[in-house]
């Protein structure tokens, strides 16, 4: 028994030791963990927009940071603030995108019509948006033939690698300097040659780009990004610069442009006229008229100003944008799951996850009333310049 006692306390205060040093390395996580928290509300509020990923595992001696993001700035800031806990004893394992091995070509320009992206490197993954012929994206990294890009919107997704013709910053820069087509009608094709008969190379939708060469005829003789020549009709385009400067944004521009679409189908992570979702819709109405929003509904709502509609949604005007949810409630905060366009005396267009885009009527008394939007209307925001929004809808 007496040999007994010295070998507990032996047994004892190793027992001890080992809870004191995991206690010290859970508070380190701790720590690290916060620090990881509050950069991660700096650098990439929105994950959707923004890379930082990053996770810390203790394992003793060291402490050892994994993941990524795509500032190197908060990269900085995270080794900065992990080595006021634990000193010199990190080991760095985060990747700063682009990521090294796409070289220089960490840019790409839209190849074809439209272009599916998915929220991971597979075709059984969601479809989260689109991008369209023409416009440009940013390359982060690459994985077995799938590209993780992020569109001119911010917005970051997965696609095929053939989908972009990939350059460099300064071919990016002098691409983006060459004068630019601006497909305005809903759909067309782009021939092989200037006659009837001719092959199509690609078709083109709705707000894609084209580098015009010249006018042939009734075409225009247009470039690919990726080096192919073809012709267009040209009453299927025009000159971008002065298509914008003539389509200032209106409430009734507004209004024919979506009443343009009404039947076209509803598809989730659509921003095309191959089917869009509601923030889509809105997004591509309003990209038509030269106001660029955000990719979804719940990042739409904080553009513009706020307006409070009214009773009888008086105070709204044609071209408002309404927001669809939960409201805040017992301590839970907002939250907006549909977009639809206001067009007046209480009718607004919508696309509908139900099929397609459509009118409907916030008024009990119309035809078309939609009980369900009302019963989750949330808010309304005003995106058109004051100056262009009507007195009276």
């Amino acid at each position: 028994m007496k040999r007994l006692l010295p070998l507990l306390a032996i047994s004892l205060l190793a027992i001890s030791m080992i809870v004191a040093s995991c206690s010290t390395t859970n508070l380190r996580v701790v720590k690290i963990n916060d620090i990881i928290d509050s950069l991660r509300t700096q650098f990439a509020p929105d994950p959707r927009t923004a890379v930082f990923d990053v996770a810390v595992r203790d394992s003793g001696q060291f402490v050892i940071l994994r993941g990524e993001t795509d500032s190197l700035a908060a990269k900085f800031d995270l080794l900065s603030e992990v080595q006021k806990v634990v000193g010199e004893n990190v080991i760095d394992s985060v990747r700063v995108l682009p990521e090294p091995e796409l070289g220089e070509k960490v840019y790409g320009i839209v190849d074809v019509s439209v272009g599916n992206i998915y929220q991971y490197p597979k075709f059984e993954s969601q479809l989260v948006t689109q991008v369209l012929l023409g416009h440009w994206v940013r390359v982060l990294k690459e994985h077995h033939g799938w590209l993780y890009i992020q569109c001119e919107d911010k917005y970051l997704g997965w696609t095929q690698s053939g989908v972009i013709k990939r350059v460099t910053s300064p071919e990016l820069d002098a691409y983006n300097t060459k004068k630019k087509l601006l497909v305005t009608s809903l759909y067309s094709t782009i021939k092989n040659g200037p006659t009837k008969d001719s092959g199509t190379i690609s078709d083109a939708v709705m707000a894609d780009l084209l580098m015009p060469v010249q006018r042939v005829g009734s075409d225009f003789k247009v470039e690919l990004p990726d080096g192919r020549i073809g012709y267009i009709p040209s009453n299927d385009v025009d000159y971008y610069d002065r298509y914008m400067s003539t389509h200032k944004p209106t409430p009734q521009g507004i209004q024919t442009t979506a009443e343009k679409l009404i039947g076209f189908p509803y598809l989730w992570g659509g921003t095309s006229i191959k089917g869009m979702d509601c923030s889509g819709f809105v997004k591509t109405v309003f990209r038509m008229n030269g106001i660029h929003l955000p990719r979804d509904a719940s990042q739409q709502v904080n553009v513009g100003e706020k307006i409070e509609a009214g009773h009888n949604f008086e105070n709204l005007k044609k071209g408002d944008l309404l927001f669809f949810g939960t409201k805040a409630h017992d301590g839970k905060p907002e939250k907006i799951v549909h977009v639809a366009i206001y067009l007046g005396k209480g009718y607004y267009i919508q696309s509908s996850s139900d099929d397609r885009i459509r009118i409907n009527s916030l008024l009990r008394t119309d035809t078309a009333f939609d009980k369900y939007n009302l019963d989750r209307y949330v808010t309304a925001r005003r995106i058109l310049p004051a100056n262009e929004v009507s007195s009276k809808n």
